[in-house]
């Protein structure tokens, strides 16, 4: 039985050899490399560039690669490398390079064709200044900025800079022989357009960059446009004794005064100045008149005008007539006390009306002497009243525009049985 198991591992032992043997005869070779950097082909290549291109392995192996570069016949320049990328020595100027890449995974070679290309001639001028920042025509930024761009030199030589910045299109320069690709600048006017330019400068060419702009953001930011008017604008039959009234914002929650301008004119006079509420009260409107109108919002420092709006008065508006005939009886004796008030109002234009009540215990009533607002009959029920008590009270109608009202009247109540 011993000698039987014994067999059978050494059996075993044997196909996993074979196995083994069989899984490396089945090898994959790498793709042939592909996708060349500099294209097959091109043109004005830089002579300080890296090379580079494409490869896999189907078996996931690792690659190592050789890098064949001539000018004529190819030679071997690098050899065991583990990236995709090769940068050779600074090339020749105006010359035809050919290239190909060896790819190896530790057991097969592949090949890439043969790729060309041909580098740039002597003496090319930088790149013009590219990707600006910040973006041209961009508004709203912060008055301290760092100028960025970006530009390179084909030949390969090394760049420096001057910069441009001001107010005009033709800016003073400020910074020369910079070597990096920014330059700092603070303490830019708030609100201000600035126009920038870089020149480019190499061992002996030099390129000037387009002219750039950009506007710096508000110190205070102005006040939103006045908006919502009423009346609406281009409103007819508007009221003679109507109310101008807007809405308006500051974003930085600033308190806000207003100037206001209107008028028949089309381009009204102003009317008012810092008025700080957001609505008014015109006097001497004319009826079936055009008028014209607009809005000024200052927040103590930055301004926003409006539109003009616009609208036509109507047929003019007569106020009611004083309320009249109260009951109880001006000055009547011995009432009920729970007395009931009444009285008579009409309105020239038949207009409908509403009515404030006043009542108290003495003939000076005012608004804290109110007892009924907006009601629209001729009558209010008092309740329960004091024996004995002279009682006075007014009555104020209003035909949505205009108001009137009417005497004091006054009764004395029945005394107590």
């Amino acid at each position: 039985m011993k000698r039987f198991f014994l067999f059978m591992l050494i059996v075993l032992m044997i196909m996993i050899t074979g196995c083994d043997n069989n899984s490396t005869g089945n090898n994959k070779a790498p793709e042939p490399p592909y996708a060349p950097s500099p294209n097959h082909g091109a043109t004005n290549v830089a002579n300080a560039t890296t090379l580079q291109w494409t490869c896999y392995d189907a078996d996931g192996d690792d690659l190592t690669y050789s890098i064949y570069l001539g000018k004529g016949s190819m030679t071997l320049v690098a050899t065991g490398l583990k990236t995709n990328s090769y940068s050779p020595d600074i090339l020749d100027y105006s010359t035809d390079y050919s290239w190909k890449v060896e790819a190896s995974d530790g057991h097969s070679t592949t090949k890439s064709p043969q790729w060309n290309f041909r580098t740039v001639a002597m003496d090319i001028a930088p790149t013009s200044p590219t990707n600006p920042q910040p973006a041209n025509n961009i508004t709203d930024i912060e008055v301290d900025q760092i100028l960025r761009w970006y530009c390179y030199d084909l030949n390969g030589d090394p760049l420096t800079f001057d910069v441009r910045l001001g107010l005009t299109e033709t800016p003073p320069l400020i910074a020369t022989n910079l070597v990096n690709f920014q330059f700092s600048v603070s303490n830019l006017d708030y609100h201000t357009m600035y126009y920038w330019q870089v020149i480019v400068k190499s061992t002996d060419k030099e390129t000037v960059g387009p002219l750039w702009c950009f506007e710096t953001r508000y110190y205070n930011y102005p006040p939103d446009i006045p908006n919502n008017p009423l009346p609406l604008n281009n409103s007819v039959n508007v009221s003679t004794h109507a109310n101008l009234s807007w809405r308006c914002e500051d974003p930085e929650l600033d308190p806000l005064s207003y100037d206001i301008y209107l008028g028949t004119d089309n381009n009204p006079p102003l009317v008012e100045q810092g008025h700080i509420y957001s609505s008014f009260s015109p006097e001497n409107q004319e009826p079936m008149t055009d008028y014209y109108w607009r809005i000024v919002a200052w927040d103590g420092t930055n301004y926003t005008h409006g539109p003009i709006w616009h609208f036509v008065t109507g047929n003019p508006n007569s106020a009611p007539n004083a309320p009249s005939l109260p009951w109880p009886a001006d000055g009547a004796q011995g009432e009920s006390i729970y007395a009931m008030l009444r009285w008579s109002c009409s309105d020239p234009d038949g207009d409908n009306l509403v009515y404030k009540v006043y009542f108290g215990t003495t003939p000076q009533l005012d608004e804290g002497n109110v007892i009924a607002l907006g009601i629209s009959d001729a009558s209010w029920e008092l309740g329960t009243l004091n024996y004995n008590r002279t009682y006075y009270w007014k009555i104020t109608a209003h035909d949505g525009e205009l108001g009137v009202t009417g005497p004091t009247w006054s009764f004395t109540t029945e005394n107590y049985r």
